[in-house]
């Protein structure tokens, strides 16, 4: 009977790791691979990564959505506060919800045709 016991706490505990293994793996896999970008304008890389944000980002990610309170938050950027030229964007992306408001720090390579979402503050 003992063993039994031990064999239930063993697989527990092994699942709870994959578990979190999973939830670390999908919270630190936040670089997306897209369509290259060279040349594009402020204007333009705002609109791309706003709508990559909303369409593609946001719809997959729970803790965000948990974050923020919501799966469809309000989201701005704004030219002014992008940095970097047509090979490396820095892009904030500010996302509102239902309970926060939080900022995410986005890299975009537009050579590589990578956009890189940081941990939202």
């Amino acid at each position: 009977m003992n063993k039994l016991i031990l064999s239930a706490v063993v697989a527990v505990a092994g699942l709870s790791g994959a578990v979190q293994a999973a939830q670390t793996s999908e919270q630190q896999s936040r670089t997306v691979t897209i369509a290259p970008c060279n040349n594009a304008s402020k204007d333009e890389v705002a609109a791309l990564v706003k709508r990559d944000f909303l369409q593609n980002r946001i719809t997959r990610w729970d803790e965000d959505k948990k974050l923020l309170g919501t799966s469809t938050p309000v989201v701005w950027i704004s030219t002014d506060s992008i940095t970097g030229d047509s090979a490396n964007w820095s892009v904030p992306v500010k996302a509102r919800g239902n309970r926060a408001e939080k900022t995410y720090p986005v890299t975009l390579n537009c050579q590589l045709g990578q956009i890189t979402y940081g941990t939202p503050h």
